[in-house]
């Protein structure tokens, strides 16, 4: 397992977590394109990432979502309650409200 912290703090706050053949990024405090040279840093396109997980909506962890979901196709979980406060239009990015989560690996 590859646990890589991209920002913490109160400018930004995102993980990275790689099992396997599983990419999955921890919240996206940062702008969208901080994070795609941070995650190309570490040799990994945003496109083919598996999942975004949205912790809470505080702008220190979702600050990139907006213009993430506009450039790429990745599931996005998140609840239904910060699904509702977020105000993005998701097209057809997923968002959960069950406690368990199986991605891939």
């Amino acid at each position: 397992m590859k646990v890589i912290v991209l920002a913490s703090g109160s400018k930004g706050n995102s993980t990275y977590i790689e099992y396997k053949n599983t990419k999955i990024l921890i919240d996206m405090g940062i702008s969208s394109s901080s994070l795609e040279k941070k995650l190309n840093e570490i040799g990994v396109s945003s496109g083919n990432l598996d999942a975004v997980l949205i912790t809470h909506t505080h702008v220190d962890h979702v600050g990139g979502l907006k213009t993430f979901v506009k450039r790429y196709s990745v599931p996005i979980y998140l609840t239904e309650i910060m699904y509702d406060e977020l105000e993005i239009n998701f097209n057809n990015h997923e968002f959960v409200t069950d406690d368990k989560l199986n991605i891939k690996d």
